[in-house]
């Protein structure tokens, strides 16, 4: 009897109709060496339409390599990683992006992994009207054939962050789930900073876009004891909370300049941990003005990318949860007054504010606009902090939450008369 692939899979009529889990290692070996499937290892179209799938439009640029070699060997192992990574370094946060490359004449296509960098503000721009601005992007590392040897090889993780340096080789794996998180030990005493992402907080974790990798066990890490007794500075440690998180990526490199790369923090950190990346959920609604009938503050959820006062832009995950319905602000990268995992703000969605007298007033001098028909207004509250962000220095100040068209929103501050901005991150734009 003939084996083909729809005896395996009755609904499957080729490979490009098989479900994703099905296509490892295991099954391309299989087409390798049985005689009667073998004919599919040259079966281009097929691979083709399954590298369509991650946006590879074109194969010009892989050194001469078939549709079924980049498939394989890269596409099915590191291209449900595209798109955005958040990281769980202390306070900060970092984002990183996994994007396809098709190459060029200069440069083979392969998958390039790219950091989120913001523009630091200067003392003279914090006087300035805030405004949100898009990030500029560092390449962290390559995933390529650029240094395999032979046309059937696997493709090499290569950093390339320094350019001082030449390209080196660097890791990247697949955690499994831990519980380690970051403690702050001060003067007072030891406060456990946010976990990322949290029981509270974990809507924005996309849990398809893992890589397909042998998963590595993780280290749960206790730094308590190699703390200073008694600390005049703030001291960020490692140690184990109450809540697991999931698995997660690592990258770094041979020569440690992938770790260099950390956004910088103002606070002692004990070394030791590298940083965990968890697959940010990136979805962008169609947009539908605020004052249409057919609008609803479901089309809110996604990233967006915030102006934080002096802390310039920081990027942000709203979801919409709970009854009364309230969209909730996660800060995915932050500060050290109001740090990454932190909930920001908040606002009731049930039902849109009605301004009347003083704060008609205040928002209409802090908009800047004379008309507000075409917004909807929301009350919330918003969280603010002194730097270390420990429980005896946070508050809640009351915020309107105004929803302009154009996926722009702004929460109004009322005690301090201040506006945040934020926009909407919809995708690259270089």
């Amino acid at each position: 009897m003939q084996t083909t692939i729809s005896s395996l899979v009755p609904e499957a009529r080729s490979v490009k109709h098989l479900p994703y889990d099905i296509l490892s290692p295991d099954l391309v070996s299989l087409l390798c060496s049985c005689r009667a499937m073998h004919s599919l290892v040259n079966d281009q179209p097929t691979w083709r339409a399954l590298s369509i799938r991650y946006g590879l439009q074109d194969v010009r640029y892989f050194g001469g390599r078939s549709w079924y070699i980049i498939y394989t060997r890269l596409l099915h192992t590191y291209g449900p990683m595209l798109g955005l990574w958040a990281g769980d370094d202390p306070y900060t946060g970092r984002v990183i992006e996994v994007n396809l490359d098709a190459g060029n004449p200069y440069r083979q296509g392969g998958i390039i992994v790219q950091m989120w960098r913001f523009r630091v503000l200067q003392p003279e721009d914090v006087d300035d009207a805030e405004t949100a601005e898009l990030p500029t992007y560092t390449t962290l590392a390559t995933i390529d054939f650029t240094a395999t040897t032979t046309q059937y090889g696997l493709p090499k993780v290569t950093c390339c962050c320094d350019k001082r340096a030449t390209a080196h080789r660097a890791w990247l794996q697949l955690m499994s789930p831990n519980c380690s998180g970051f403690f702050l030990h001060a003067r007072g005493g030891r406060y456990p900073h946010p976990d990322f992402p949290n029981v509270e907080a974990n809507s924005w974790v996309d849990v398809t876009r893992y890589p397909r990798l042998p998963c590595t066990p993780s280290n749960d890490i206790d730094q308590t004891a190699h703390l200073p007794p008694h600390s005049r500075i703030f001291v960020v440690y490692t140690a184990p909370t109450h809540y697991w998180k999931p698995p997660a990526v690592t990258l770094s490199c041979e020569q440690g300049c992938i770790d260099r790369a950390r956004p910088f923090l103002g606070f002692e950190v004990i070394g030791g941990s590298i940083p965990r990346f968890y697959p940010l959920r990136h979805k962008v609604a169609a947009h539908i003005d605020p004052t249409s009938t057919d609008w609803h503050p479901a089309l809110l959820e996604g990233v967006w990318l915030g102006s934080h006062g002096p802390h310039g832009t920081e990027c942000l995950y709203l979801d919409l949860t709970g009854h009364p319905a309230t969209l909730r602000a996660w800060k995915i990268t932050g500060d050290e007054n109001v740090p990454r995992g932190a909930l920001t703000w908040y606002a009731n969605m049930e039902s849109p504010l009605t301004l009347l007298g003083a704060r008609r007033e205040l928002c209409v001098q802090c908009l800047g606009m004379e008309d507000v028909a075409e917004c909807r207004f929301f009350e919330g509250a918003g969280t603010i902090s002194r730097r270390g962000y420990m429980p005896h220095q946070r508050d809640s100040l009351p915020v309107i939450l105004v929803v302009c068209p154009e996926h722009l929103l702004r929460v109004v501050w009322i005690e301090v008369e201040e506006v945040s901005v934020y926009i909407r991150y919809t995708r690259r734009h270089d």
